[in-house]
């Protein structure tokens, strides 16, 4: 079978952002040529991403680099979406504080969500209900007080902001003011569980030329903080609201109830095992709505086969499959509907 086959046999196809769709520098050709003969034949497909920051401002960024809506996606949905609706409807239920209001921001100062909502931003730490952990950014007193071994995984962003961010999976920078929320018992809530991504890093202003960096994400300091003993509140893949989130608007707009969708046939397309392939398996079960899985071959997964067994291939991925708990209901080495499909 072939991927035109697998992936038009679906009515809606929740398609990840990173490792699908964009390499962390380019948009890849075939899974934007892929995304419009599917959206062609009527096809609802959703760019699903933990991406933290609200949609409308991503799918401007995406549509000026050629990933146009109503031509390749119907909508655009970001863990910063999904976020935002848990705090305007006051869903943002922490164990350990009742009616949290005031929020404490760790990292870049990427708020968007909280406007509008009774939420209040504080500088001071104490009087802070929870931490809202954002991007992995350095105040400038983290930074003087950083090695100069640690110092060189620092570079200068090309959004708006002031301040320096990561580009490495060392977690040692960050350990510090985790042991400082921990012992004045702050929550940590997170709007993007991914541990470790690409980033494109400007490594040349004035040519402006990226290159890929891995780098640690908001799921990593997360899951670092419960490993100390800190409750985390993460929004996002794999955690079913996201999902939950996108189908109830996707049949508000089709003008049909969440039964009626769940009773199409849906598909998560993703590069990763822990939070696309997990997220289908998690939505399914907490909405009794059958979610199907196709992981591809392009992204983080591809990497994780290729570091175990030092290449990707059909025979290796049976191989890496043998061993795993977490199964996809399909595997492609690409979003292509001219690949041949592995499973």
């Amino acid at each position: 079978m072939i991927g035109q086959e697998l992936l038009s046999s679906y009515d809606i196809l929740l398609v990840d952002l990173y490792g699908v769709v964009w390499s962390g520098t380019y948009l890849f050709p075939t899974a934007l040529e892929a995304l419009g003969k599917l959206m062609s034949i009527g096809k609802k497909i959703v760019i699903l991403s933990n991406i933290s920051f609200v949609s409308k401002t991503v799918t401007k960024e995406y549509e000026d680099r050629g990933l146009l809506a109503g031509v390749h996606f119907s909508d655009f949905v970001t863990s910063g979406n999904a976020f935002r609706d848990i705090l305007a409807n006051h869903k943002l239920h922490l164990k350990t504080v009742n009616f949290p209001k005031k929020y404490f921001v760790y990292g870049a100062e990427n708020t968007a969500a909280f406007s509008g909502t009774n939420f209040e931003k504080t500088y001071d730490l104490d009087e802070a209900d929870f931490v809202y952990v954002s991007a992995t950014q350095f105040s400038d007193d983290e930074r003087n007080r950083m090695s100069d071994a640690m110092k060189q995984y620092l570079y200068v962003t090309n959004t708006n902001g002031n301040g320096k961010l990561w580009k490495s999976t060392s977690v040692e920078p960050f350990i510090p003011a985790l042991q400082c929320f921990l012992d004045k018992k702050k929550p940590i809530v997170i709007a993007n569980p991914d541990k470790i991504a690409p980033c494109a890093v400007l490594e040349t202003p004035d040519t402006k030329e990226y290159t890929a960096k891995p780098i640690v994400q908001q799921g990593f300091l997360a899951q670092t903080y419960e490993n100390m003993g800190g409750e985390v509140f993460a929004v996002g893949k794999p955690y079913p609201q996201i999902y939950r989130y996108t189908l109830e608007n996707l049949a508000t707009a089709m003008g049909i109830s969440l039964e009626d969708i769940c009773k199409k046939r849906i598909a998560m397309v993703g590069d990763s095992l822990e939070t696309d392939i997990l997220g289908a398996k998690n939505a399914s079960k907490d909405m009794a709505c059958s979610i199907e899985s196709i992981l591809v071959l392009s992204g983080i997964s591809a990497r994780d086969i290729a570091r175990t067994y030092g290449k990707v291939s059909p025979e290796i991925v049976d191989k890496f499959f043998a061993e795993e708990t977490l199964i996809p209901t399909h595997i492609m080495p690409a979003l292509d509907l001219g690949a041949e499909v592995y499973l």
